[in-house]
């Protein structure tokens, strides 16, 4: 059986090429967060780390212009 966690937005979604870097660390994507906040490009490469390392999986869903969908797995 698996758990899953899915945390989904409504935001400006990410492009393919984004989606690429997404999880690589110090990345800065194409679109800009939707309330300014300023961003290092280290938050979803930490979460990738421990994810694998607790033997999950994470992975983003996404289309621009109708948000995304960013999911965490445990089996």
């Amino acid at each position: 059986s698996e758990v899953r966690i899915s945390v989904i937005d409504q935001g400006p979604g990410l492009s393919e090429e984004d989606q690429q870097l997404l999880f690589k660390k110090f990345q800065r994507l194409s679109t800009h967060p939707t309330d300014g906040e300023k961003s290092t490009g280290l938050g979803l490469s930490i979460v990738k780390q421990y994810v694998e390392l607790m033997g999950g999986r994470v992975w983003c869903e996404s289309e621009p212009g109708k948000g995304a969908a960013f999911h965490v797995a445990f089996t």
